[in-house]
């Protein structure tokens, strides 16, 4: 009987995890949408001192001290404390810290010129494009700012109207809503009827899923636990004695119950990163939140912490980006973000933070806070940094987040609501350790009706609910381990490799045949229009009240075995081997998306196919037969399901001409014995790896991870560690979260 249960559950448990996908998915993924400058928005986009800065410039930001928040001028006479019931967070700390970093003598940090010039222009042009009959919610902030009178009123009565409904997103625009009334303490620009209509709204607000009251909102991906606490927070310090309408619980309390998960959630991107790795969408959503906190946070260890966490991310960027495109593994992404041309949402934050690349949208959700920040800057190290790596020879090890079975080691357990949201924020809601964690949570705070459980019919609800505490939920959620635990976006070991003319980056062997939704597991870059990456396309469709397709054509998928030396990668895929979940996911190609028409030469031959770019070339071979689609100019297709594709870069300056390069990998040996390859490079001599086992070049074997937490010749992190070394030259830059320092250092 119950292997009979088990099995007509199994299939609708296949809905439910799959169908969890929208959870992780959730947020819209944009944020504000991008709003493209006009042609005389300015004279040069890319020319980070142009003249003509705003009107009014932003603060100073020199790092001493909080933001002077004089009285809101229509505010009630709140004194915004910090409450003495806000606790630190609950990361566990190791035995012994390490001995405080103190590389060379202390020097203050100060922001450089070269910043605050891209903040004047970028703060410009966006209060100048985003006024009446113009721009989006998040370019608003601009114009509080620079001290306009005027402003979008559709855009901001539909953010308005969107958080008071309490729909999906809301949160964000929660941080703009915030950020207007903080920077308005400042300027006094805001009508008051404007002024008192985001007063109401945030005093309305529904802040976290413990609140009363029913919502469509989506509060659990990593970037959704920072928009919602931060807002909290801030809302809360503005006004610390009044009873905010939906609970009833004054701004004092609000700000102790997200102060804890706001500290846990700082803490743990400061020592395991982010779940949401390397996302050229995702990221755009944390800025904002970190800016409003780093910027207006009264609590100096909240200020800070969110400001090294912000370093940190600018670190990840100069680390993995190639001429201004965040070209590397993406954990979460969209096909908008790659399918026409690499299109990152985080590209005027990198132009702001590293003058990497050039600005192009003139609301863009971070760029719009960072530019209108009075106290948050870069470390100038890292601007420096940004330049020096730019171009190359650079070589770079990062590891992010942790696997499931790490949990405990980390405080965080598989039941509760705290602990459950920690998950979910790394895409894990129905693998088998935490599935019964998930359905009391949905239960312990009424959610079945709430954002995407409201969307599965209620006889799949019952079958959770029923089968709660039984072991029958656990059981088959492993029965179907390569979706359910696929999904989560667990350790991950990024390899990157830069020269001038190419990189090649991806992710160093992580779980092979686990499946994933919105992932984009390599990528092989020339420029933003040449650059390829291959993928193993395994689709569901769910038919009727559940119509949907999870993952797509070009992301997500059967994760592959890559692994990566320098300019060589070797990429494997193979199915699980698990009748039940390839039953339920249709796969019956692997491909590669390979652009051949915007190259400036290609070549086919034998195994491979050739792409020059500029000075730049690319090699891709398959080992099963390929052909292009008759449909896609970009599909280079392998049909059938296990295969092998090995990519090669190059350029003028190391290998000769583009024919020189063709020519000398056409006359390598190149062989898959028992599925797996041996190459003869021409640039790194014999390359061998197999589905297990090491990947050796030369013999000897190549470090596949996991990698420290930072690891090139200018950055280190060890994992775990809660310091963050940065060197170059005679200056060095020590984050130290465990003592809430952010210091900078002259090297003797």
């Amino acid at each position: 009987m119950r292997a009979k249960m088990q099995g007509t559950l199994g299939r609708r448990l296949g809905v439910l995890v799959l169908a969890s996908t929208l959870a992780w998915g959730c947020g819209g993924g944009e944020g504000a949408a991008d709003v493209p400058a006009t042609p005389d928005a300015v004279g040069d986009p890319g020319a980070p001192g142009d003249e003509g800065g705003p009107d009014v410039s932003p603060p100073d930001p020199d790092g001493s001290d909080a933001p002077d928040l004089p009285g809101d001028p229509g505010a009630d006479g709140d004194d915004p404390g910090s409450p003495d019931t806000a606790e630190p967070g609950d990361v566990p700390r190791t035995d012994v810290w390490p001995d405080p970093l103190e590389p060379g003598t202390p020097v203050p940090l100060e922001a450089s010129a070269g910043y605050k010039a891209r903040q004047a222009e970028y703060l410009h042009v966006c209060s100048d494009e985003n006024g009446p009959g113009q721009g989006d919610w998040a370019g608003q902030v601009c114009r509080v700012a620079t001290g306009q009178s005027t402003y979008n009123d559709d855009a901001l009565d539909a953010a308005i109207e969107r958080m008071n409904a309490r729909q999906d997103t809301s949160d964000f625009r929660l941080a703009a809503l915030v950020r207007m009334l903080y920077l308005d303490r400042q300027t006094g620009a805001l009508p008051q009827e404007l002024r008192t209509r985001i007063q109401d709204t945030l005093l309305g607000f529904k802040y976290w899923l413990d609140e009363p009251g029913k919502d469509a909102m989506c509060y659990w991906t990593e970037n959704h636990q920072a928009l919602f606490h931060s807002g909290e927070f801030l809302v809360g310090q503005l006004f610390p004695e009044t009873a905010f309408g939906n609970d009833g619980k004054t701004g004092a309390m609000h700000m102790a119950h997200a102060a804890r998960r706001l500290h846990r959630w700082l803490d743990l991107r400061g020592r395991i990163g982010f779940s949401e790795w390397h996302s050229n969408v995702y990221f755009n959503e944390d800025i904002p939140a970190l800016v409003n906190l780093a910027d207006f946070a009264e609590d100096e260890s909240v200020r800070t912490k969110a400001a090294m966490v912000l370093d940190v991310l600018a670190v990840d960027l100069l680390s993995n980006m190639h001429d201004g495109l965040f070209a590397t593994v993406m954990g979460r992404t969209y096909p908008s973000k790659f399918l026409d041309r690499l299109n990152d949402s985080t590209t005027e934050a990198a132009w702001i933070l590293l003058g990497l690349g050039n600005w192009k949208a003139t609301g863009n959700f971070g760029a719009a806070f960072l530019a209108t920040s009075p106290w948050y800057f870069p470390p100038p190290i890292l601007e420096d940094l940004a330049q020096a790596v730019r171009t190359g020879p650079f070589e770079h090890r990062q590891r992010d987040s942790i696997d499931l079975a790490e949990g405990p080691e980390w405080g965080i357990s598989y039941e509760g609501t705290d602990d459950v949201v920690i998950w979910a924020g790394m895409g894990v809601l129905a693998a088998p350790e935490l599935i019964e964690g998930m359905v009391a949570m949905l239960e312990e705070e009424d959610l079945w009706d709430g954002f995407l459980f409201n969307e599965i019919p209620d006889d799949y609800l019952s079958l959770l609910r029923d089968n709660r505490g039984m072991g029958v939920l656990p059981d088959l959620a492993e029965s179907l381990a390569p979706v359910s635990r696929g999904m989560a976006l667990q350790r991950m070991s990024t390899y990157t490799y830069r020269t001038p003319d190419y990189q090649l980056s991806g992710a160093q062997d992580y779980h092979p045949t686990d499946w994933g939704t919105q992932t984009r597991m390599w990528l092989a870059t020339l420029d933003p229009d040449c650059y390829v990456f291959t993928s193993f396309p395994a689709v569901l469709g769910l038919a009727g009240d559940l119509s949907r397709n999870f993952a797509g054509k070009w992301h997500g998928g059967y994760h592959p075995r890559a692994t990566f030396d320098r300019n060589v990668g070797v990429i494997q895929y193979r199915l699980p081997g698990n009748p039940a979940v390839e039953d339920l996911l249709s796969a019956d190609r692997t491909h590669a998306f390979f652009p051949k028409d915007r190259f400036d030469e290609f070549l086919e031959g034998g195994s491979w196919v050739f792409g020059r770019k500029g000075d730049g070339y690319v090699a891709l071979a398959s080992r099963n037969p390929t052909r292009w689609a008759d449909d896609d100019p970009v599909e280079w297709i392998a049909d059938g399901t296990d295969n092998v594709f090995v990519v090669e870069l190059g350029r003028a300056a190391d290998h000769g001409s583009f024919a020189d390069f063709a020519a000398a990998i056409l006359a390598a040996d190149l062989s898959f014995p028992d599925g797996g390859v041996s190459y003869d490079s021409p640039s790194l001599g014999r390359v061998e790896v197999a589905w297990e086992g090491p990947m050796t070049v030369n013999g000897a074997p190549v470090d596949l991870g996991p990698f420290a937490r930072f690891d090139n010749a200018h950055v280190s992190q060890a994992w775990g560690s809660p310091q963050m070394l940065v060197t170059l030259d005679d200056a060095a830059l020590v984050l130290d979260f465990a003592r809430v320092t952010r210091r900078g250092f002259a090297l003797p």
